[in-house]
């Protein structure tokens, strides 16, 4: 039976729907035997148990050492992406991190390790499939959620849940459509962010709610909320363009009725009219998706209702599942433990070099904490 070790740093949303839930249904299925971990915390015995590995948005030394241990030792490597890793903007919160030399050098040293590119987007396996053995086509499924209960106070909800980075994404695309329907509709509207802040936060009346870092307790929030409408803005750009339709997805799953932008991911999923609304990035068209979606109640329902059913089917965690059984399906896999004789001595190399790093990017602020971490993981602790 397969045994596949997901390597992450830490559970965020992208490991959890990209493979940690399909892999673990697939175990639960008694289809493979399936564990994960953190680089920092991993062993020589837990690399030995696997025969596939995945790399999960992979981006240190030391995720590029153990691709190549995993690559060396005749394990199935697998790369998972679902952002352009390389071409993150720079005025984006990660975009300092990503432009650094060091960690693009390391993106593509795992890459050039693994044998098999997976991704939810289309767009990134055309543009980094060459490279690789083999590609496959993944899907995130729609987790949690459920159909919501009606409201009869004549109200409607507007929503947008998002992490912190979309806060400039809703100022450029979004602020003056949303100012128009406000002056518009007065009480009969109000909006809600989750987890951006964008400027519009700070208004009279609207809403925010602070950003869940925990997934469970994402959704949870998530399942609270009683949305009439979710926005779904998209810049249209080469990195925006290699996204996913997530966020169809995730509104989908909750029964909420979606307007996205007219953009390469959304169009991929949403049908304009049937399970949601597309609308060009200007604040008239916004506004007048907006209008007709606060207007029109009926309409509100069919297309949370198309889109609920295809959350429970198309995507849904089976289904996600499948594709995965579909990419780990073939050979058997025979690993040659004698390469892993090399596990502590690139483990003691790449641990120092990493803290050579730090203190070169950030002085000797970090020799103190490096140092706390680099014993806490020689003792086989977690940080």
């Amino acid at each position: 039976m397969r045994r596949v070790l997901m390597l992450t740093r830490e559970r965020i949303p992208s490991a959890i729907l990209c493979a940690d839930a399909p892999l673990t249904e697939l175990s639960r299925q008694g289809k493979l035997k399936y564990r994960w971990s953190r680089p920092a915390e991993l062993s020589r015995e837990d690399l030995a148990w696997a025969d596939t590995v995945v790399f999960l948005r992979s981006d240190s030394r030391w995720e590029a050492a153990l691709s190549k241990l995993a690559a060396d030792s005749g394990r199935d490597t697998i790369y998972v992406l679902d952002d352009d890793l390389l071409s993150v903007p720079r005025e984006l919160s990660s975009g300092e991190f990503y432009a650094r030399e060091s960690t693009r050098s390391s993106i593509r040293e795992v890459m050039g390790n693994c044998r098999c590119l997976l991704s939810p987007s289309e767009e990134l396996l055309g543009k980094y499939g060459g490279a690789f053995d083999r590609t496959g086509l993944i899907e995130e499924p729609a987790l949690g959620g459920g159909e919501k209960s009606r409201r009869d106070d004549g109200r409607v909800v507007i929503g947008f849940a998002g992490s912190i980075d979309r806060a400039g994404d809703i100022d450029r695309i979004l602020e003056k459509a949303l100012c128009d329907i406000l002056g518009k509709y007065g009480d009969r509207v109000t909006l809600e962010f989750f987890g951006a802040r964008p400027t519009l936060a700070d208004r009279p009346g609207v809403r925010h709610i602070p950003y869940q870092t925990d997934y469970s307790a994402y959704q949870k929030t998530m399942a609270s909320l009683d949305w009439d409408v979710g926005l779904a803005p998209m810049p249209d750009t080469p990195f925006h363009r290699c996204k996913h339709y997530n966020k169809y997805i995730e509104y989908s799953a909750y029964g909420i009725p979606g307007i996205y932008s007219d953009v390469i991911p959304y169009r991929r999923a949403v049908r304009h009219g049937e399970n949601g609304l597309l609308t060009e990035n200007t604040p008239e068209a916004w506004a007048g998706a907006l209008d007709t979606l606060i207007s029109d109640e009926p309409l509100r329902r069919r297309l949370a209702e198309t889109a609920r059913k295809e959350a429970g089917s198309k995507y849904s965690l089976a289904a996600a599942a499948a594709l995965w059984e579909q990419v780990l399906a073939g050979e058997e896999i025979s690993p040659d433990d004698r390469a892993l004789a090399r596990f502590e001595l690139f483990r003691r190399r790449e641990l120092w070099a990493e803290t050579a790093e730090k203190i070169r990017l950030y002085g000797w602020r970090a020799p103190g904490k490096a140092l706390k971490k680099l014993l806490r993981r020689r003792k086989g602790r977690p940080l």
